[in-house]
């Protein structure tokens, strides 16, 4: 049932929202983050070296279970943005997880979009008011999300979400889903307007 009403809320999202993101490639990762929430069978996790008694993460950040800056890392890698090589060769990449973590957090995404270049970060208070399909939200050191239009994101949310979940790989369904995009405490909006 979870699957159907997921499903039943993308398609009515796809018709209701006319907008797409004015880059392809934007575009290609917005679909590719709306895919992995609608699909059961990814939920969330930090992976098993970031556990902790209090949050014992099974699994692996890396697919089919992500948590919120591996799903945008991997939405824009799989759209031809080079956001993953980036990470690794940034030197947070060996300082920090001595390169045991494929893709970086919240606070290292921009470092690692801007290396390309097109990319423009803009505060909250900017862009609130005219956030673009594709956008990405992020508050550093804490959350990031993909802005999908209508006011809602795509993120991983894990046991945060409303509706609830726990630490175990496969308890998913709602662990990444569509969200409010306002009144979450976003800082920075990181927008691609090319090359």
């Amino acid at each position: 049932m979870k699957k159907f009403l997921a499903a039943v809320f993308a398609a009515s999202f796809m018709l209701t929202s006319a907008a797409q993101a004015t880059d392809s490639r934007v575009e290609l990762a917005v679909r590719w983050a709306i895919d992995i929430a609608n699909d059961p069978s990814h939920g969330y996790s930090q992976g098993a070296e970031n556990a902790t008694a209090y949050r014992p993460y099974t699994g692996s950040r890396d697919g089919p279970d992500y948590d919120c800056s591996s799903l945008v890392y991997y939405a824009f890698d799989h759209a031809g943005f080079n956001i993953i090589g980036n990470w690794h060769k940034n030197p947070a990449y060996m300082a920090r997880y001595n390169g045991r973590q494929n893709v970086g957090d919240a606070d290292t995404i921009w470092a690692d979009l801007s290396v390309d270049g097109g990319w423009q970060k803009f505060s909250w208070d900017e862009a609130k008011d005219n956030l673009q399909r594709g956008d990405i939200l992020c508050a550093p050191q804490r959350h990031v999300a993909i802005y999908i239009g209508d006011g809602k994101t795509v993120e991983a949310r894990g046991v945060n979400n409303p509706r609830g979940g726990d630490w175990a790989s496969g308890d998913q369904g709602v662990e990444i889903d569509f969200y409010d995009a306002q009144g979450r405490g976003w800082t920075e909006v990181y927008r691609y307007v090319g090359n």
